[in-house]
């Protein structure tokens, strides 16, 4: 800021000078327009100037141009003058005046577009002046100027006529003007060229050659026709011969030493794509962002609607435009000769590679299912082509697709070595050393899918693969973008450093010296950035870079060496105060409670609506309040402890401070305590932004005055602060919620005077030292996140830099585990397994995920020591955070057989916890404390106490069942017995 401020003096001086007349009067402060300020910042851009530019681009702004003057400017320098600031790679040094210098531009451009959609952005007058083009030589030559001023917005409306009028006078019109366009509208030209007919496609083409800057247009990606030339001559003669003939004359007048009649087209189109692949080729519009995203360029696309073809102007990262024109001209070769193996290989390579740099380093068929389509429908010895390549090359996304998609399918020739090259190893055991995490455990994986049998000097490199997978640390949070080491002896220099990094969204782990780090890095593979302070010890510094960057373990992760100096500055008071405020915050109440929302009844009136809506504000406006002021009067309490006389003036300037520093804090904390909660956080947000806009503006109203921080004071605050900080260590939330607040207060954007010291002659040593390690990047020592925002910024221009997805880390390790799994009980035989035990105990005990752990007891019930059956006991005795009972029946059913097989190894405060789980009351499920009683049984036997158990057992009376009560049956009613008629003696027989 030092820097932007003497800048910004010698503009005013300059500004003076250049304005003064040959009279003695006294000078008087000249006013400029604003054209002629751009004018002068025009100048400093031809100079290469560009950090005078940054401060003649402030006063442009400042001077608050009307719309008319930014219209002229575009006319005087072209429709893409304001754009093109964005494409200068930096302004400053400095990463606040290039943070600012970014935002004006953007800002500049905001109004600009603005300005031009208010007069020149409309339809209805760029389709008048195209049909303007078919009129008057007067009308058509002005009709050519004003669409000239409209730039790109133009440019569809002037396809789609030319695409549909058949207007003979229209459509040289059109023709005519594209000679005299600005050279950047010829990209969209040249994408409708693809959906064009050939007598269209052949008065478009003349047009551009007849241009000035004809041969500059080939040197941009989006303006550079000759790609289209070698498509037309890839086809036939028959199909369009004047279009043909057209193309081979433009070939040999536009394209260095080519003639066409001579060149193979589909070998001259895939050498063109292949540019793109390489990430050779240049791109006309880059925009540079300040906040570290991937630089941006106008691509133009055609679309087809339903038969209704259109072109729009899309803003892409680079990447996705490499492969956006590296796809279209690999598929052009393809149209015409679908068997040239080339261009097949360039656009899997091509489509792999980008869809890994998407999928950060996942598996494809999960996060890219369509290019991992291509893959799988590849053929193997394409596969395996690609793969040799890619080894060869080092192209790590080209490693990790093919590598993935042949261990798929489970390949039997990557797997096998070479034939007549006795020793030479198979490609899939070279990837299996290939300096990166990602591609070592693709590779082991695919060697154990694989029908070929392992190497048996490749299983120690599988097993260790597999073992730094599993030792990801799964509890970690997932929405960071990655996790650092640093590696720094100093507390206080390394936990500044620390919070800069959390406050940028990376996990940190901390060490104190060389020997801590090299073995963190030889545990696990889980780690993307290596921060190095110059001062860690043991071993040497130069000793330590050297087993980093020889270690495949290390992976080629970047390196980040810091200069710190040897007599760093002490921070400021104000710089200590913000870390006692954050303290104060962190100590106090968890959360803030703010009044919940109003909610409009429909049964009041507006007017009642409204007083219950300002009554609701009110109430949150004094929580914000109260709880301001609460902290401050604690702020203030252990400031009048410190030894500090102070002014009234020195008196007024620190409260105004503290009160800054206080909301700042619940600026900070206010999404996370008002629960995240759309209406209350935005709220409250406001409140706390407009307190901090209200005091800043009444800071700098203030007179200036000598510091009020003396040496003893600061001395005194920060012993006070090493005895708090070690107290809130103590309770993990209050820690967290330490770090959270200060990775987020940032005090150099409250306008805190930050002590730095940047020790340059350390950095030239540490430079030399190091000129042989081009992974090893130098920096000063970061006093704000700003800082290290442009080292990422230049480090992940390549996007296997770019820290792998924690979801991808944790598949990877429940994948890992599995294989470990199978290996002990035997499924994969011949592989030792000792080395995994460590990880497969963390897995046990400290993984959150029940699959994970469910498959780590499997294998570690194969191990025979006693730390795996304490670490399977301790999962099923766990009680905090406890994992499903399931998990834990499976836990306690494996101990059982570990001790039946290996003995009792278990501590004593293991078997308390047995006993007391063994209760109805402790652990309600039956299943699991059967399991638990059992394990009683085995470790707790005693037998006197087994004695009094048999005496006092007393078997549950089981009552009789109530005797059911017969029923009474009602007298069942006889029917009355039918009487037979008597029968009578016969007659005597006559």
């Amino acid at each position: 800021m030092r820097t932007a401020s003497f800048l910004a003096l010698a503009l005013v001086l300059a500004l003076v000078l250049d304005s003064r007349d040959a009279t003695a009067q006294p000078p008087k402060a000249p006013v400029f327009k604003p054209t002629e300020i751009y004018d002068k910042l025009r100048t400093t851009i031809d100079e290469g100037k560009f950090d005078v530019t940054g401060i003649y681009l402030d006063e442009f702004l400042k001077s608050n141009p009307p719309d008319a003057d930014l219209l002229e400017i575009e006319r005087k320098y072209g429709t893409t003058t304001f754009q093109a600031l964005r494409t200068i790679p930096k302004y400053s040094d400095d990463p606040a005046t290039e943070k600012k210098i970014r935002a004006n531009i953007e800002e500049l451009n905001k109004r600009a577009q603005a300005a031009a959609g208010k007069l020149l952005y409309t339809k209805e007058r760029v389709n008048k002046y195209i049909a303007n083009l078919g009129k008057t030589p007067e009308e058509k030559e002005f009709a050519q100027l004003e669409l000239k001023r409209t730039g790109d917005y133009a440019i569809p409306y002037l396809i789609e006529a030319i695409r549909t009028n058949p207007d003979p006078d229209l459509y040289s019109g059109i023709i005519e003007t594209i000679p005299v366009l600005e050279a950047p509208t010829m990209a969209g030209w040249v994408a409708a060229l693809d959906g064009l007919p050939a007598d269209r496609q052949y008065g478009i083409l003349s047009a551009m050659a007849k241009r000035r800057d004809a041969l500059n247009l080939l040197q941009n990606a989006q303006t550079d026709f000759t790609p289209n030339l070698w498509r037309i001559l890839s086809g036939p003669r028959s199909a369009s011969p004047t279009l043909y003939d057209l193309a081979e004359q433009l070939v040999n007048k536009v394209v260095p030493g080519a003639k066409a009649d001579t060149k193979r087209p589909e070998a001259e189109l895939t050498a063109l794509a292949r540019k793109f692949y390489d990430r050779k080729a240049r791109f006309l519009g880059v925009r540079n962002n300040s906040d570290g995203s991937s630089p941006r360029v106008p691509v133009w696309v055609t679309v087809d609607r339903g038969g209704l073809i259109s072109i729009t102007r899309l803003d892409v990262p680079v990447s996705q435009a490499e492969e956006y024109y590296g796809l279209r001209y690999a598929r052009w070769v393809l149209d015409t000769k679908p068997d040239y193996e080339p261009a097949q290989a360039l656009i899997l390579a091509l489509a792999s590679e980008r869809a890994v740099e998407r999928a950060r380093g996942g598996n494809l068929a999960v996060t890219e299912p369509t290019a991992y389509k291509l893959l799988a429908d590849a053929p193997s010895s394409l596969l395996t082509e690609l793969l040799t390549r890619g080894l060869n090359e080092k192209r790590t996304a080209l490693v990790l697709a093919t590598v993935q998609a042949l261990g798929d399918r489970a390949d039997r020739e990557a797997a096998t070595p070479p034939a007549g090259t006795a020793g030479k190893p198979s490609l899939l055991v070279r990837a299996l050393s290939y300096p990166d995490h990602a591609v070592q455990f693709a590779a082991a994986t695919a060697l154990l899918r694989s029908p070929v049998p392992v190497p048996a000097s490749a299983k120690p490199a599988i097993v260790e693969a597999l073992r730094r997978a599993a030792a990801t640390d799964s509890g970690k949070v997932g929405s960071a973008k990655g996790t650092v080491l640093l590696a720094d002896p100093s507390k206080f220099r390394g936990d500044a450093n620390a919070s800069i990094l959390y406050g940028m969204g990376y996990d940190v782990e901390q060490f104190t010296s060389g020997r801590d780090l090299l073995r963190r890095v030889a545990r696990a593979s889980d780690f993307d950035l290596i921060f190095i302070d110059r001062h860690t010890p043991n071993p040497e510094l130069i000793d330590l870079i050297s087993q980093l960057t020889s270690d495949t373990r290390t992976a080629a992760r970047p390196v980040f060496v810091i200069a710190s100096s040897d007599k760093p500055k002490a921070p400021t008071f104000d710089q200590l105060l913000v870390r006692t405020g954050a303290i104060i915050a962190a100590t106090g109440n968890a959360t803030i409670s703010l009044p919940p929302a109003y909610i409009p009844d429909p049964q009041h009136s507006p007017d009642e609506q409204n007083r219950r809506l300002q009554e609701v504000q009110r109430a949150r406006e004094q929580v914000v309040y109260r709880a301001a002021a609460e902290r401050a009067q604690r702020l203030h309490r252990i400031v009048d402890t410190l030894s500090l006389t102070l002014n009234e003036n020195q008196k007024l300037l620190l409260d105004l401070r503290i009160q800054l520093m206080t909301y700042s804090i619940l600026a900070a904390e206010i999404p996370v305590w008002a629960g995240a909660i759309p209406e209350i956080t935005v709220a409250a947000s406001q409140i706390a932004a407009a307190e901090i806009a209200r005091l800043q503006k009444q800071i700098a109203l203030q007179p200036a005055s000598a510091a009020y921080g003396t040496a003893v004071a600061s001395s005194d605050l920060m012993k006070l602060l090493e005895r708090f900080e070690p107290d809130v260590a103590k309770n993990k939330a209050s820690q967290d919620r330490y770090d959270f607040i200060r990775s987020h207060v940032d005090p150099e954007e409250l306008g805190i005077t930050i002590e730095t010291f940047r020790d340059q002659a350390a950095e030239a040593r540490l430079t030399r030292m190091f000129k042989s390690y081009p992974e090893v990047k130098i920096i000063p020592e970061p006093y704000s996140k700003l800082g290290l925002e442009s080292e990422f910024k230049t480090l992940y221009a390549d996007p296997m830099m770019i820290p792998r997805d924690p979801a991808v880390k944790k598949a990877d390790a429940r994948t890992a585990i599995e294989f470990i799994r199978l290996m002990a009980i035997g499924d994969l035989p011949g592989y030792e397994l000792k080395t995994t035990e460590g990880e497969l105990r963390d897995a046990v005990v400290l993984n959150p995920d029940p699959d994970i752990a469910s498959t780590a007891i499997d294998a570690l019930e194969r191990f025979k020591s006693a730390a795996a059956q304490q670490a399977i006991l301790q999962l099923a005795t766990k009680k905090i955070g406890a994992p499903p009972v399931s998990l834990r029946r499976k836990a306690a059913d494996a101990v059982i057989r570990h001790i039946r097989a290996n003995g009792k190894a278990v501590t004593p405060e293991l078997v308390n916890e047995v006993v007391e789980q063994s209760t109805p009351e402790a652990t309600p499920d039956a299943e699991l404390r059967a399991k638990f009683l059992t394990l009683k049984g085995m470790l707790a036997f005693k037998a006197g106490d087994f004695t009094s158990q048999l005496k006092g057992y007393s078997p549950p009376i089981v009552p009789p069942e109530p005797k059911k009560e017969a029923e009474k049956k009602e007298p069942e009613q006889k029917e009355p017995e039918k009487k037979e008629p008597e029968q009578k003696d016969p007659p005597p027989p006559e």
